[in-house]
């Protein structure tokens, strides 16, 4: 049987997946009709799984290469689970030179009647 912790870390996986090859429906796949993600730095609220999907798809037309979402810890409540990680990409400057960054992230999952889990809530730092 597969562990929670365990489904989380393959959910990453498939979003690492669907952000590298720059597949921005399955990135949107993996939300909430109503997820919210919340950007860094003190970026405004992107509410609505099209609008996140387009918001993804800006990043990626923006240049952001490499993601890779690390889970730390997980916390379980009935149907709902937070994640708690890090995260991190990169970009190739102007100047061709890739630059690396990344930082802390949070990812609230709830478990659908279906019995598969989508994000609600992701935010960054």
């Amino acid at each position: 049987m597969t562990t929670l912790a365990e489904t989380f870390i393959q959910l990453n996986k498939q979003f690492d997946a669907a952000f590298n090859s720059k597949n921005t429906q399955a990135i949107g796949a993996l939300y909430a009709a109503d997820a919210t993600v919340m950007p860094a730095p003190a970026g405004q609220p992107v509410v609505g799984r099209q609008a996140v999907t387009e918001f993804f798809g800006g990043l990626i037309s923006a240049g952001v290469i490499e993601h890779q979402l690390t889970m730390t810890q997980v916390v379980t409540a009935e149907t709902l689970a937070t994640q708690f990680g890090t995260w991190a990409a990169a970009m190739v400057g102007t100047d061709g030179v890739k630059q690396q960054f990344g930082g802390n992230v949070q990812v609230t999952y709830q478990k659908q009647a279906e019995g598969h889990w989508l994000v609600v809530a992701h935010i960054w730092n």
